[in-house]
């Protein structure tokens, strides 16, 4: 009985395991630094900006990429109070792009795709990351 018990336990724990996996894989985990992403509408967006956090998503609408992103403080929600964000909105037409810096020497840039039917996302150090705008 402990035996089966004991066997239980553990084909649980590799299924929980191999369904984490599963989950890591179809998740869009922000890119190391100095990596490049290409999104497709409604598909999550999350990006580090040193102590804040940028996660959003971009529509393909009116030929333009409407981009909305919500910037936090990166906090433990159990540790201490949730602080306010602040949304960024940007409509950036193909092939025309832009820039978010933080203080701390991180870079997001974006940049849309032809018909508007991508976001390509370059992240990394400042100066790095910097594409010219349109």
């Amino acid at each position: 009985m402990v035996s089966k018990f004991i066997q239980g336990a553990i084909l649980g724990t590799i299924m929980i395991a191999g369904v984490a996996a599963m989950a890591a894989v179809g998740t869009n985990a922000a890119p190391a630094a100095g990596d490049q992403a290409t999104y497709k509408p409604m598909q999550s967006i999350s990006h580090d900006l040193g102590s804040k956090s940028a996660i959003g998503y971009f529509l393909r609408e009116g030929g333009e990429c409407q981009i909305v992103l919500m910037i936090s403080e990166n906090s433990d929600p159990e540790s201490r109070p949730m602080l306010s964000a602040a949304r960024l909105r940007l409509a950036l037409r193909p092939g025309q792009a832009a820039g978010l810096d933080s203080d701390e020497g991180r870079s997001i840039d974006f940049t849309c795709g032809d018909e508007a039917a991508t976001l390509s996302v370059h992240s990394g150090q400042f100066g790095a990351a910097a594409v010219a705008t349109n």
